[in-house]
């Protein structure tokens, strides 16, 4: 029986998705422009840029997995992914990107995004939904026919 998602759920659902497909026009436009890049000598290596590209296409399949599966694991796992892709990003725009002028604005969307993500994945509906979905997924111990 299909049950409705709640919007904290669709909400992860739709931060896995954003993820992923980071991770895939990061590996994309590392591919593409490699030669450029080595040409250049960009600070990031297109190897660099590469791997963290599957990389996070990696952790965005395995959490839409989660998703989709109903395991309890993915709210924490998104909440964990997302915190150590702000990490990732920060390190990078501050020791490899030349200084830019939008710093202030670039804390607050990555506080929103973060506080966005906490809201969601501690909700109590969505806690709810993946409980739910565990549960239904269990064998009756006490049937006769488990």
């Amino acid at each position: 029986m299909f049950r409705r998602r709640p919007f904290g759920v669709t909400l992860l659902l739709w931060l896995v998705l954003s993820l992923s497909a980071w991770g895939a026009v990061r590996l994309i436009a590392a591919l593409r422009f490699w030669t450029l890049l080595s040409e250049f000598e960009a600070r990031l290596n297109p190897w660099y840029l590469s791997l963290t590209g599957v990389g996070w296409m990696i952790v965005g399949t395995v959490l839409l997995w989660g998703l989709f599966s109903g395991k309890l694991w993915p709210p924490r796992a998104i909440l964990v992914s997302i915190a150590l892709w702000i990490v990732q990003y920060w390190i990078e725009r501050v020791f490899f990107e030349a200084p830019q002028a939008n710093v202030f604005f670039a804390l607050i969307v990555t506080a929103l995004l973060f506080i966005v993500t906490l809201i969601s994945a501690f909700n109590r509906k969505t806690k709810e939904f993946f409980i739910r979905s565990e549960e239904h997924e269990q064998p009756n111990q006490y049937s006769d026919t488990a």
